[in-house]
């Protein structure tokens, strides 16, 4: 079983779960671009980044994040296709200098966002309005796990490569030479493993 099995078994994630947030993106569609921008203006404004805002080409590329985020969450397809898709939008998220604490925000605002949809919606209806909200909550925290997990690699990278600056520097090799000893290595565990 793969980890994103394993999640979505944690999570007991349903065909029903899937229905309910086709229903939220189908509320949502008609108001996306305004809840995309709504939702982009309050992380500038938290972030007090407010300058950037002028910036018309960040501004396109932070929405354009959050959009892609917002989506994803919606898509519930929670397959291994999807899985990979969140690792590397954390790499994205970073593009715009958004960190994880950023998505904990950002997920928070969505969630009283469309939980306001939802309402909206199905004010008459609290039963259906509390399976919405915990299926939104399911697949809100499922995505902030895999996000998070494409942020870890996106920090491991960075810490691999301050050390090898770090090696390079002390001991006085190139990169060139560094490449061509781990290239060897690789070599020599290749046939120490296959004799």
């Amino acid at each position: 079983m793969v980890w994103t099995d394993k999640v979505r078994a944690c999570f007991d994630w349903s065909e029903e779960d899937r229905a309910r947030l086709a229903e939220v993106r189908s509320w949502l569609n008609p108001r996306s671009d305004e809840v995309i921008e709504d939702l982009g203006d309050q992380l500038i404004q938290v972030n007090g980044a407010r300058s950037l805002m002028s910036n018309a080409r960040f501004t396109r590329r932070l929405r354009g994040v959050i959009h892609e985020w917002l989506t994803g969450v919606l898509s519930g397809a929670f397959d291994e296709a999807y899985s990979d898709k969140r690792r590397t939008l954390g790499k994205r998220l970073a593009d715009v200098d958004l960190g994880f604490e950023d998505v904990i925000l950002l997920e928070e605002m969505a969630r009283q966002r469309l939980f306001e949809l939802a309402q909206e919606q199905l004010a008459d209806q609290p039963h259906r309005l509390s399976s919405l909200m915990q299926t939104l909550n399911k697949a809100l925290s499922c995505d902030l796990a895999l996000i998070y997990d494409g942020c870890l690699d996106i920090r491991d990278a960075e810490m691999e490569r301050a050390l090898l600056d770090r090696f390079l520097t002390v001991t006085g090799f190139s990169p060139t030479l560094y490449e061509s000893l781990v290239e060897a290595w690789r070599w020599n565990q290749q046939q120490v493993e296959g004799a």
